[in-house]
C-alpha cells in the first residue's frame, strides 16, 4: 500500500491481491481489515465514530456519524485530502498479521496432542529447546519445548541435541505477540503420556481401530506403564523403548479404564 492514494479500482484490486498472498488471508478477509483499520483510526482522529467501507467499484468510503440532539448527522470524509497514511499502513499490516496468525492459529489448533517429529535446531538463552517441525506436510514451523518438559536423562545427552530428529507431543499452539509481532506459538513435549500412546500407535501400521492403547502411568526415563485391549508388536514396544529411553511396560486388559489393580 503506497503513500499515494489509490486513484482506481485496477489500483485497489493490486493491493488487496498482494496482501492476500503475502499474509495467506482470502480477499474478503484482506477487505475486512481494510475496512476496519480504516474505521478505527478514523474514529479515533476525528473523535466521532466513522465508517469505512467497499464501494462495488472497490473505492474506500468514509462517513463519519455526529448525533447533535438525538438527530444523527452524516458527513462524508475525503480519503484523497487524508493525512497520517503511513500511521495507517503500519496500523493495517499489524491487524493484517494478527488476523494471519489468528487463521493459522484455528487450522492447527486440531492438531493439539498429536505426535510430532522435530529436528532440534538450537536451544534459547532459558535452555529451552528449539525444534523444527511440520505441522501439516510441506509447512515447517519452529517450535519450542521447554526444559522443563523433557526428561533429565535427555537433556544433556548425545542423543538430544542439534541436529537430532526426536518425536514430541504437540502440547499447546497459541497466538502471541512478540515485541508487537504477531506469531503462532508452538510448544511440544517429551513427558506426556499421551506421546508414548502416540508412538506405540503409529507403530501399528494402520491397525490402531482395532488395538485401544492407554499409558496408565509414566515415570521419565524410568518406565511407562501401559494397558492395551490386544497384545502388541514387539517391534512397536521396543522401538518407543529405544526412543523414550525408558522401559515400556505392557499389561493386555479388556477394558482400559476398569480398575487395573
Amino acid at each position: 500500500m503506497s503513500d499515494a492514494e489509490p486513484r482506481d479500482d485496477t489500483n485497489m484490486q493490486e493491493i488487496i491481491t498482494a496482501f492476500v498472498n503475502q499474509y495467506g488471508l482470502t480477499k474478503a478477509e484482506v477487505m475486512a481489515e481494510i475496512e476496519n483499520a480504516f474505521s478505527t483510526l478514523l474514529s479515533r482522529w476525528y473523535r466521532l465514530p466513522v465508517m469505512v467501507f467497499f464501494r462495488n467499484d472497490f473505492r474506500l468510503e468514509a462517513v463519519a456519524y455526529n448525533d447533535k440532539g438525538g438527530i444523527v448527522m452524516q458527513r462524508p470524509i475525503d480519503l484523497a485530502e487524508m493525512k497520517g497514511r503511513k500511521t495507517i499502513l503500519r496500523y493495517l499490516e499489524d491487524s493484517l498479521a494478527k488476523a494471519a496468525v489468528l487463521k493459522e492459529t484455528v487450522v492447527y489448533k486440531k492438531l493439539e496432542k498429536q505426535l510430532r517429529w522435530g529436528e532440534i535446531i538450537g536451544r534459547d538463552l532459558e535452555g529451552n529447546f528449539l525444534l523444527e517441525t511440520e505441522m501439516i506436510p510441506g509447512e515447517a514451523v519452529i517450535a519450542i519445548c521447554p526444559l522443563n518438559r523433557i526428561g533429565v536423562h535427555e537433556r544433556n545427552s548425545d542423543s538430544f541435541h542439534v541436529g537430532q530428529r526426536r518425536a514430541f507431543h504437540l502440547r499447546l499452539i497459541e497466538p502471541v505477540s512478540v515485541n508487537g509481532t504477531s506469531r503462532l506459538k508452538v510448544v511440544m513435549d517429551r513427558v506426556s503420556k499421551t506421546l508414548v500412546e502416540n508412538l506405540l500407535k503409529e507403530r501399528l501400521d494402520g491397525s490402531t481401530e482395532k488395538i485401544k492403547i492407554r499409558c496408565l502411568k509414566r515415570y521419565v526415563g524410568h518406565k511407562s506403564m501401559v494397558l492395551t485391549t490386544r497384545q502388541l508388536p514387539k517391534a512397536a514396544i521396543i522401538a518407543v523403548d529405544r526412543e523414550l529411553k525408558e522401559r515400556v511396560q505392557v499389561r493386555i486388559v479388556k477394558d482400559l479404564w476398569a480398575d487395573p489393580c
